[in-house]
């Protein structure tokens, strides 16, 4: 997976600063519902709620509303 953002948009303007990023990771579906991802050196690792996961660690709606709380 890799996502790329730039922000704002080119522009003659010389007030408008463009900035560009990329990130690149690796997910993997494991047992029970549950994924891990790599990023950056962390591993992030999400489960679905029982009874179709085992609710060892967030799920996944838990990390984007964590995303939008930072």
């Amino acid at each position: 997976m890799e996502a790329n953002m730039t922000t704002p948009a080119q522009s003659s303007d010389p007030d408008i600063i463009s900035r560009s990023f990329s990130m690149e990771g690796n997910a993997r579906m494991l047992e029970h519902q549950n994924k891990a991802a790599e990023i950056r050196g962390f591993t992030i690792k999400c489960a679905e709620r029982e009874p179709m996961g085992d609710n060892s660690a967030p799920s996944p709606l838990a990390y984007f509303a964590s995303s939008i709380l930072f």
